[in-house]
């Protein structure tokens, strides 16, 4: 593997993921925010034939892998990233598949890239405000009541990922406070260009029946589209996976996610 070490190479493989961005959003996003000076963030990638084919990226404790290739380097890649024991490892169905074949410490789970380019006009945005970064342990215990967030993320982790997105101006929070505390919340959690990809959408228990996930989630749709951005999503639960598709959203990937099993 090398390592992504100077602005020629960054912007080379940069070209390269652009050329698919669809399929390989996060890279491409944290490469052209972050750079390869970042000390959180790091990216490896490999050659054939003079030309980028794997590339990966290392955030927190999560990889995130793509090639445009069908013949990638699925053997090197593996072993790469084994000696991290990260917690999450992400990509394109096809790559995941590979690599579960490979590296049996995780479990995977299959899910769509969805992209969303209308709205539904709600009253209660108005409830709706962007969080701060004093905010992000609150968001971070709400989003740790939901099992599959649980099974990812440390308090600790989740909370310094959402505050250092908020601070380095990489993502937008955005919440529902009731009673006094913040019972729904979704983010815009990275953004390149016209593009930009929800994460953390979730509501507490006790507030779900006022539609607030939805209401949320069509406020940041707006927000999006009055700047000229679309919205992407991962969808990897089953019932989200079979709203969107009832919606007849627009069905632009599959990925896959690995996760080290406990």
């Amino acid at each position: 593997m090398n390592k992504i070490e100077n602005m020629e190479t960054r912007n080379l493989i940069l070209a390269y993921l652009k050329s698919h961005l669809e399929e390989c959003i996060y890279l491409t996003i944290d490469l052209e925010k972050y750079g390869y000076q970042c000390p959180e963030v790091e990216f490896w990638y490999t050659e054939k034939e003079g030309r980028p084919n794997t590339v990966l990226m290392k955030y927190y404790d999560s990889f995130q892998v793509f090639s445009a290739d069908d013949k990638w380097e699925a053997e090197e890649s593996a072993a790469f990233m084994e000696r991290y024991h990260v917690q999450t490892i992400c990509g394109k169905e096809s790559m995941i598949k590979k690599l579960e074949e490979r590296m049996t410490e995780y479990s995977a789970q299959y899910g769509i890239i969805v992209k969303e380019d209308t709205y539904k006009e709600f009253k209660q945005f108005e409830l709706v405000r962007e969080a701060e970064a004093e905010d992000a342990g609150e968001i971070a215990n709400l989003m740790l009541t939901d099992e599959d967030f649980k099974m990812n993320y440390s308090l600790e982790e989740l909370t310094k990922q959402l505050r250092d997105r908020m601070n380095d101006k990489m993502g937008r929070s955005y919440i529902i406070k009731e009673d006094g505390k913040i019972v729904a919340h979704t983010a815009i959690y990275a953004e390149c260009g016209p593009a930009a990809v929800e994460s953390g959408l979730i509501v507490h228990e006790d507030y779900k029946k006022k539609l607030y996930g939805m209401i949320i989630h069509e406020f940041i749709k707006k927000k999006l589209l009055s700047e000229g951005k679309t919205l992407y999503g991962f969808r990897i639960v089953d019932n989200m996976q079979r709203y969107a598709k009832a919606l007849g959203l627009n069905v632009c990937g599959y990925y896959g996610k690995l996760t080290r099993k406990a």
